[in-house]
């Protein structure tokens, strides 16, 4: 009986361990897409964007992307290595940032390409 007991209290553990994760999964609140200010020549995400999760800093020197396909997508700018990043939306589904100039996206960046801010290491 007292491992039928220990089983029990392990799962209900478990769950609610699941439960914590799923919520903590949840820190992205939905951006409407036509409320996203884009550049001349940026492709808005079909898939839509999220809030991001953080401050970034450009931790590689980077291209800025007119797109976040990499297929026939074209160079908008680029980041120097310690660029601090205005990051205004994240694709949803995706692991790039739609990065912007005075509240208008320039086009986007891959996530792998940036630090946050607090980890950055110059």
């Amino acid at each position: 009986m007292k491992l039928v007991s220990k089983n029990l209290r392990s799962g209900a553990a478990l769950a609610g361990l699941a439960a914590a994760g799923i919520a903590g999964a949840a820190w992205a609140a939905d951006i409407p897409a036509d409320t996203v200010k884009l550049a001349p020549g940026v492709v808005r995400a079909m898939e839509g964007y999220e809030s991001p999760p953080t401050t970034y800093i450009d931790a590689n020197p980077t291209d800025i992307y007119s797109d976040h396909y990499f297929y026939n997508t074209k160079t908008t700018g680029a980041l120097k290595r310690g660029e601090k990043v205005d990051v205004l939306a994240k694709v949803k589904g995706w692991d790039w940032l739609l990065v912007g100039k005075n509240g208008t996206g320039v086009g986007y960046v891959a996530i792998s390409m940036l630090s946050p801010s607090d980890k950055y290491i110059p």
